[in-house]
């Protein structure tokens, strides 16, 4: 009898050791490389020890916690070298140095006035309109007489040069701007940085009725400045 319940004891031992399911491994972490860097400090490795760092989500959760586990490798046989548990403070640090914040760039108050100006214009903008533009620059004489222009749909139709309405030269069309290349002129002005830029709306419609630029306050004989008058929606 003695006998028979040791060997039942063996049996029903051996059998329970082999119906238990084997541990699960350690699922590890993957880190941002700013994470890792920072891991990297926390454990006391400088950026160019070749050993690594691993870190165990102890709580399989995904994300880096407090409790995770800390592992430095290395050697011809890349070996556990050394582990350590996070703290509160790691997790606090690694997680901080993670995260990057992006502060967008102030915009200036001449590129808020030209948006500004901009939405007015395409709530209120006619269909057809004419108005009149005179350059004042370091051009030779033709280029500075008022010059007409009609537009329509956004494109212009016609440009004539005042005072006997002589059109303007096939070769100069380009300075024949519609509301819109005024806008582009400022916006040009802008994103190059010009060291004075100053521009007054007309405060129904939005469009410029005055730009002045100087793009560079040492260099003589670069500023630009455009007066709009005579608007006519048609």
């Amino acid at each position: 009898m003695k006998n028979l319940t040791t060997t039942s004891l063996a049996a029903l031992f051996l059998s329970a050791c082999a119906a238990a399911p084997p541990a699960d491994p350690v699922p590890g972490l993957t880190l941002s490389s700013s994470q890792q860097a920072s891991l990297r400090t926390q454990m006391g490795l400088a950026p160019n020890n070749p050993f690594t760092v691993a870190v165990q989500d102890i709580d399989r959760d995904g994300l880096l916690s407090v409790g995770d586990i800390a592992v430095v490798f290395g050697g011809i046989a890349n070996a556990e070298i050394r582990r350590r548990a996070l703290t509160a403070a790691d997790v606090s640090i690694i997680n901080t140095t993670s995260v990057v914040k992006v502060v967008p760039a102030p915009v200036s108050d001449t590129q808020s006035k030209l948006r500004s100006a901009q939405a007015k214009w395409r709530l209120k903008q006619p269909t057809g309109y004419s108005y009149t533009l005179q350059r004042n620059c370091f051009c030779p004489p033709d280029h500075l007489k008022p010059v007409d222009i009609r537009v329509y749909n956004g494109l212009v139709q016609e440009a004539t040069m005042r005072p006997f309405s002589v059109p303007l030269p096939p070769e100069r069309r380009s300075e024949a701007l519609a509301v819109e290349g005024l806008f582009a002129l400022v916006q040009d002005a802008i994103d190059r940085n010009a060291s004075t830029i100053v521009v007054n709306y007309e405060p129904y419609y939005g469009y410029p009725v005055n730009i002045t630029v100087d793009y560079a306050t040492n260099i003589a004989d670069e500023e630009l400045a455009l007066t709009a008058s005579n608007f006519r929606p048609q």
